[in-house]
């Protein structure tokens, strides 16, 4: 073999771009690229939807704490409008005890005043715990003050005295009902 035989021409040195096919609708590249966008598109309504959410929230917040005192102070006023009725006629009952002091009259007055608490109580969801007599103790309403020895016949841990009934608030204790027990 001779050198001068097998001279061969030099390959031709082409660019990187001219080995790549031209870009075209459906190449992979495109499709990547609008999925790409469409992507980007999503997470841009995401992310405007949480900083919505999150302002819509951060207002009712906000709304909840200036409405939340107007609130307390309305409910207030509704339990004040219902004990001025017994207000007034508590000072009734004093006027007329100062004019005439008749002790039936002052009796009944003091009675009627005494419905019109308990009504008023009852109307703002109030309940009285007013035990009987006899009764077993129940220490989830009833707060025993003293014992005193069973008389004949009579159940050991029965009620014999109501010294203050209880009260109850939709369904929470306000003060049990102070009561004696026999032993």
């Amino acid at each position: 073999m001779s050198q001068e035989s097998e001279v061969k021409e030099p390959l031709p040195i082409s660019s990187p771009q001219e080995n790549v096919p031209p870009f075209s609708e459906g190449s992979p590249t495109t499709e990547l690229e609008e999925r790409l966008t469409e992507l980007q598109q999503e997470v841009e309504r995401w992310k405007d939807q949480a900083l919505r959410a999150t302002a819509e929230l951060e207002n009712y917040r906000k709304r909840i704490q200036r409405d939340l005192p107007q609130q307390l102070l309305s409910a207030q006023a509704d339990l004040l409008r219902v004990l001025l009725p017994v207000l007034d006629s508590l000072e009734r009952g004093l006027h007329a005890a100062q004019e005439a002091p008749d002790l039936e009259k002052l009796k009944q007055g003091i009675q009627l005043t005494h419905r019109q608490v308990l009504q008023a109580l009852q109307r703002i969801g109030i309940e009285p715990i007013a035990p009987e007599v006899g009764s077993l103790v129940n220490p989830a309403y009833h707060e025993v003050l003293s014992t005193v020895p069973a008389a004949e016949g009579s159940q050991p841990h029965t009620i014999i005295e109501v010294v203050e009934p209880g009260y109850q608030f939709k369904g929470v204790l306000l003060r049990p009902a102070r009561v004696i027990v026999a032993e």
